[in-house]
């Protein structure tokens, strides 16, 4: 046993300290992220959307269905129930169907 070579371990051990130490600050970095998503959170973002085109006063929008490359619109209100047809790219509406009450 007194023949062999001593080995130096100190570069090894350097290494291991290096590599132990950017575990560590990965951990911190990833842990920090996540906390600052949670916190950092804002409002999803809101879509300004006009009134559909002669919603009169006391009639309110009761149900929107796609409709193609349109949107449905149901409206209600004390004169009755209709439907508008809306083109989002152009923000027309038209009359589909009109009931009375």
């Amino acid at each position: 046993m007194q023949d062999q070579p001593r080995v130096d371990l100190r570069m090894l051990k350097a290494v291991v300290g290096i590599l132990g130490v950017l575990i560590i600050l990965g951990l911190a970095l990833v842990i920090g992220t996540v906390i600052h998503r949670l916190y950092a959170r804002t409002q999803p973002p809101s879509i300004p959307m006009a009134a559909p085109a002669g919603l009169a006063p006391g009639e309110h929008v009761a149900g929107i269905a796609s409709a193609g490359p349109d949107v449905a619109i149901w409206v209600s209100g004390p004169a009755g129930d209709r439907v508008l047809l809306l083109d989002p790219a152009t923000g027309r509406a038209s009359v589909l169907l009109q009931g009375s009450k």
